[in-house]
């Protein structure tokens, strides 16, 4: 499980890195050959255009049980009797 989190934590920062070497086009002094290759070099990261959080989590729904008041009471009577009648014929 360490390597995972290692590997994960790798990735970070190389994300990291990537961004903090980005320079803008206005700071480079090149030519027009050189601008190119930077162009095709460089990884446009746009951190700001994530999807939406109900879009990422879509398929991580879990089934949940509704149990209202009624149906908890039904079942809580049911186990209540199995248990006195489980003891009665124990006992008889």
């Amino acid at each position: 499980m360490s390597s995972k989190q290692n590997d994960q934590a790798e990735a970070l920062r190389q994300a990291i890195q990537d961004i903090t070497e980005h320079k803008p086009e206005e700071t480079v002094q090149a030519g027009s050959d050189e601008e190119e290759q930077l162009e095709q070099a460089s990884v446009e990261i746009d951190i700001l255009n994530l999807p939406p959080r109900n879009e990422v989590h879509k398929g991580n729904r879990k089934m949940r049980w509704k149990l209202n008041l009624p149906l908890l009471r039904f079942i809580f009577m049911v186990v209540v009797l199995l248990a006195l009648a489980g003891i009665f014929l124990w006992f008889t």
